[in-house]
């Protein structure tokens, strides 16, 4: 089986950036290309993948797959353990990995990925409002056992909420001890770091990104 991930640029692209984490973990061999975001001629590539005209998307030989969720999905059919085994841990831990595939929107919008930033200025309420209910998600998640991951082994709701961890850090935005913790255990993990290195050399800028809370 071939396998090749589409993704946007490493500094940016939060919604790539969740599949290749479960992907490095899966240890399913794949390839990677990085289709540089908002400049000429890009949307017309990302349609020539799929009509969603998105990344992330994942190449299966001559198939192609869309969606962080769904390449996740694809990935925990051929390694299981990328889920929680109990049943009811693995339930919820679809719920919060849903969750986050379609809420907290104002984090979103108001503070956008963007692992070389590094700010205090502060951020509408809406923003924080979203960061605190995130935080009180992660804090209830985590009291439930002595592990360092939402669900104690890494799953795949740790993938899908890395990218909100780097916000935290990257806008200075306020949280608990036990979610700081957390943070820096995603942060460090040797996977992330990979990635990280890329986004600090890449030369592709977002401008209307890097704009967001100067």
């Amino acid at each position: 089986m071939s396998l090749k991930l589409y993704i946007g640029n490493y500094n940016y692209s939060s919604w790539s950036l969740r599949p290749w984490l479960v992907l490095r973990k899966a240890e399913l061999p794949f390839e990677e290309q990085v289709i540089d975001l908002d400049i000429p001629g890009y949307k017309d590539k990302l349609l020539a993948l799929t009509d969603a005209g998105t990344v992330p998307v994942l190449q299966i030989n001559d198939d192609m797959l869309p969606d962080s969720l769904a390449i996740s999905e694809f990935c925990a059919k051929a390694v299981p353990n990328l889920w929680p085994t109990d049943p009811k841990e693995k339930a919820e831990a679809q719920r919060v990995t849903k969750l986050m595939h379609e809420g907290f929107q104002a984090l979103r919008n108001e503070a956008p990925m963007n692992l070389r930033r590094r700010t205090s200025k502060p951020v509408p309420q809406n923003c924080l409002d979203d960061a605190a209910e995130m935080v009180a998600l992660w804090d209830d998640l985590l009291s439930r056992h002595d592990g360092p991951f939402l669900f104690n082994d890494w799953s795949i709701a740790d993938a899908f909420y890395t990218p909100a961890a780097t916000r935290f850090a990257s806008y200075d935005l306020p949280r608990t001890a036990r979610s700081d913790t957390y943070i820096s255990e995603l942060m460090a993990d040797p996977d992330f770091q990979d990635w990280e290195a890329e986004a600090f050399i890449e030369t592709h800028i977002l401008p209307e990104t890097d704009k967001v809370n100067q």
